[in-house]
């Protein structure tokens, strides 16, 4: 048999190995990913407290460890302290999660309990003014979104090539968490966040909708809600 002839034989052979390597590859790297890229928490001591989820196996990272990836040069983040500057006479005496200075940079995650007070929220919405009068650009990331590519992407504006939180895992279901258990307020400003990421809101309505149990999901809440904000952003 020719050199000629041989390589015509072996050359499907050649590539469908190719391709199962690359296949056993991409599926590594999504096993790897689902191990290291848990739902989000404030920090990793939090995550570690907290456990594997027990719904779907997935276990929670801290957002200290996120921003390590997504910045990895930026080691100066602060974290639960004050500013100690004033805005319009006033010393802060807010104590934003994650700051850094190089950045210019507040990076906020949000629990349900940002989510079920009215006071809550609106002192929420006033820090953030604050701070961006004082020159950082903040970032708020609500505990029903999570990290992963894309919204990294939308919401820090970079491209992170190792694959982060798997996008087809949803956040909320039946218990604490759910649009049936926040106030008015706190359901809109739901509806608002994940208009930014319809993704997500895709994945979340259908999992609130597979419960089945109106009453102690919310499910219908939520999608009137995200529709009304919709049809604003598209009126705007």
């Amino acid at each position: 048999m020719g050199n000629d002839t041989l390589r015509l034989v072996l050359a499907p052979r050649v590539s469908t190995c190719k391709q199962q390597v690359r296949e056993r590859r991409r599926i590594r790297m999504n096993v790897d990913s689902v191990k290291k890229w848990g739902f989000l928490r404030e920090t990793k001591a939090a995550a570690e407290k907290a456990g594997v989820d027990s719904a779907t196996g997935l276990h929670r990272t801290g957002l200290d460890e996120y921003l390590k990836v997504i910045f990895p040069r930026v080691n100066d983040w602060i974290h639960d302290e004050m500013i100690g500057r004033s805005v319009g006479g006033k010393k802060l005496r807010c104590r934003p999660d994650y700051r850094s200075e190089k950045l210019k940079m507040i990076v906020e995650f949000d629990g349900v309990q940002h989510y079920t007070s009215p006071e809550r929220i609106r002192r929420d919405a006033s820090n953030s003014e604050k701070y961006k009068r004082l020159g950082y650009k903040v970032v708020r990331i609500p505990y029903f979104i999570q990290l992963t590519n894309a919204v990294v992407k939308k919401f820090f504006g970079v491209d992170v090539k190792e694959p982060l939180f798997d996008p087809e895992y949803a956040s909320l279901g039946v218990g604490i968490g759910s649009p049936a258990c926040l106030c008015p307020a706190g359901l809109e400003r739901m509806a608002k966040e994940l208009v930014a990421v319809p993704q997500q809101y895709r994945v979340n309505i259908a999992a609130l909708k597979k419960c089945n149990d109106e009453f102690l999901t919310g499910a219908s809440l939520l999608e009137a809600a995200y529709s009304r904000c919709l049809a604003e952003k598209k009126h705007r």
